[in-house]
């Protein structure tokens, strides 16, 4: 009787090992590349963060505590590429956010014209950020840019863009607008066409307007979407890196440094890496604290 007892418990036992090792098999290669590409990356460019070296000499390093990241929250113009990029980041989410919650309204109904509009506000989305900063920069151009050359057409006087400091951000918001609005536009869209038919015509059969079903029915039930949308979108826009390396330069008069640029200026162009791992580590814990901060204050308890 006690063999026969204990042979059920031996077999579950097995399952189990074999359930483990299944799932095992599937995760462990991804938890792998997931270790050697980010997190041992992460670990390292913490540890060197304490130290200070050139980047053509790494065995040279000296040991330096935490005086990288006393330099770094007194050095002025470190500080300001943080405001100029979080300013940035704002304006960016501030006109990606609504314009694209529109445009997926307007793609998810029987409107006219809807593929042409679909079509152009898709296509930056499978673009280079690097093709469309170069695109655009001629485009900006003061002397021979084509919306100057419009604007001279229409005797209207040209703008500087790219190398004005009143202008030179507006401008890089309003590019990285046109490139991120698809992407935002295609989260949007892929959440209203989940969201069941059922609860919108029981709206519609109650008298609900337009507005209001959108009010009270698809903005609740958008939540979770919404959510996703402003972190992904604010975590692309704070890591931005092709504007100002490729339009700027980070001018005029730091006006366009974002911190990604400055940490790639830190590293090649001074030869600090030491100081560039100490701004990177900052930045990665600002970053993850604005995207904790985002959640908890978007979390919706909405579902369907």
């Amino acid at each position: 009787m006690t063999g026969a007892r204990r042979r059920p418990r031996a077999s579950h036992a097995r399952r189990r090992l074999r359930h483990g090792a299944t799932i095992a098999a599937f995760i462990g290669p991804f938890l792998l590349l997931l270790a050697v590409f980010q997190y041992l990356p992460v670990a390292r460019m913490m540890r060197d963060s304490l130290y200070s070296y050139q980047l053509l000499n790494p065995d040279e390093r000296l040991f330096v505590g935490l005086e990288n990241y006393v330099e770094l929250f007194t050095d002025p113009d470190t500080l300001r590429s943080f405001s100029v990029t979080f300013g940035f980041a704002a304006g960016t989410i501030v006109v990606v956010i609504p314009l694209s919650f529109l445009l997926a309204v307007y793609l998810n109904g029987r409107l006219p014209m809807r593929a042409v509009v679909r079509t152009v506000v898709f296509l930056p989305v499978v673009t280079s950020a690097v093709v469309i900063a170069t695109m655009w920069t001629f485009l900006l151009d003061p002397a021979n840019g084509l919306i100057n050359g419009a604007l001279a057409g229409l005797d209207l006087p040209r703008l500087a863009f790219l190398t004005s400091k009143a202008q030179a951000l507006p401008s890089v918001v309003l590019v990285t607008v046109w490139q991120q609005l698809g992407f935002a536009t295609i989260l949007f869209l892929s959440g209203l066409q989940g969201i069941p038919a059922e609860l919108e015509d029981a709206a519609r059969v109650d008298g609900a307007s337009g507005l209001q079903r959108l009010r009270h029915v698809v903005l609740p039930l958008l939540g979770r979407t919404t959510l996703f949308v402003v972190v992904i979108m604010t975590v692309f826009a704070l890591q931005s890196f092709a504007p100002p390396l490729i339009m700027t330069g980070g001018g005029p008069e730091g006006t366009t440094n974002f911190v990604v640029y400055n940490i790639y200026q830190t590293a090649f162009s001074l030869q600090q890496p030491g100081m560039a791992s100490a701004i990177s580590t900052v930045f990665m814990f600002i970053v993850l604290g604005i995207s904790l901060v985002q959640m908890g204050l978007l979390r919706t308890k909405w579902n369907y």
